[in-house]
Formats: structure tokens, sequence, C-alpha cells
């Protein structure tokens, strides 16, 4: 039975890490926003204020303040990918390829690409994006692509979006690090493994006992 018991905590502290990342990956996909977020600074090639009079609300989940804190906090980390999957469809168009340099363009792209795979096959795919904010980034997403049709992708357009990626990235939480000596020690501080041990103790006192005799 304890077996059982003991895999059944397994469960339940992998899925209270369920978009945790190991260390190596938790890295990389730190750097990999640090480096995504220069290289669309460097794609800027219209000032800002020429283009105040295109801004727009695209009501992206990112600008919430509460996925900063909380349970929210935690299930968006799970988002990651998605969102990065969402950015590179983005300035993978033939619209964006027309609209920036390409050797700019190329190093943002492959960037994140970089960070997507760094994502495949971790424990953050375990758990899906909460179907809330799944909706609300592709939701936000279709606006985006509906503002720079209407717009016509002009120059300022692509500003105002690349201007709101900046903001996209920096806001959405990563999946934090898992360590794992925190796992180690609640494996070592439950109850289950407390009864274990205290279960095997009469066993090894009666051979002791036996082989004194």
């Amino acid at each position: 039975m304890v077996p059982v018991l003991a895999l059944l905590l397994g469960l339940m502290l992998d899925c209270s890490t369920a978009c945790s990342l190991d260390r190596g990956t938790f890295w990389r996909l730190r750097w990999q926003r640090i480096e995504t977020l220069g290289f669309l600074g460097e794609l800027k090639t219209t000032p800002v204020v020429w283009c105040l009079r295109d801004r727009n609300d695209f009501r992206c989940p990112w600008k919430n303040a509460s996925i900063t804190r909380g349970k929210q906090r935690e299930e968006a980390t799970c988002c990651h990918s998605k969102m990065l999957g969402q950015v590179f469809h983005l300035f993978a168009t033939e619209a964006s390829r027309s609209a920036w340099p390409e050797r700019a363009l190329g190093q943002l792209l492959t960037s994140l690409l970089s960070g997507l795979h760094a994502l495949e096959d971790t424990a953050e795919q375990s758990q899906a994006c909460p179907p809330t904010f799944a909706l609300a980034i592709r939701t936000c997403f279709l606006g985006i692509s509906s503002y720079l049709e209407g717009k016509r992708y002009s120059p300022c357009s692509w500003e105002i979006v690349r201007a709101e990626m900046q903001v996209a990235l920096s806001a959405l939480p990563v999946p934090e690090e898992r360590s794992p000596k925190k796992r180690r020690s609640a494996m070592q501080e439950s109850p289950l493994r407390s009864q274990h041990s205290q279960g095997l103790k009469p066993q090894r006192t009666g051979r002791v006992q036996s082989s004194k005799r």
C-alpha cells in the first residue's frame, strides 16, 4: 500500500510544479527572452512619437496586473510556449519580411525558435495553458493581425505592434526553476515517508534481538 501512496504523493508534487523548468532550461529561457527583447529593439526604425495617432488597445492579457501575482501568475507561466509561438508566427509572415531588415528579423526569429525548442519535452508542456489565457492570447493576436491589415502594414502600424511585443514578452512570467533539493526535502518530510520508516523499525529491532540469542 505504501508504494501506491508514495506514487500518489509524487504525482501531487509534479502537479504543483507542472509548469516549472529544470535549471538548464530555465536559464536558457531567461537568456532567450533578454536576447529577443534586444532584437526587437534593433528592429525599431520609426520613432514612436511619429506614430502616436496609430496607437491601439489590443486588449491583451499581459496588460492585466493580476497575472503578476498569485494563482493567475502560476497559470500564466504555462502559456509561455503559446505566447512565443504566436509572436514567431506574427513576425514570420510575408508582410513582416517586407517591413523589417532581413538580418535583424532573422536574428529575432532564430531567438524565438530557440525559446520554443527549449520548451519542447519539458515539464512546462505537461500542463496545458488554461483555456481563459489561451483564448485571450489568440484573440489578441487576431486583433493585431486585423489591425495591421487595416493599416495596410504601414511602418507606424508595425512600430506600434513591435512596441506591444516588447511589453508582452516583458510582462508574461517565465516558468520558474524546478529545484531538485526542494523535491527531495518534501519527500523526506512527508507523512508517508515517516509512516513507512516507523513500520520498518520493529522488524529491524526483532532481527537484532534474534541474532543475540
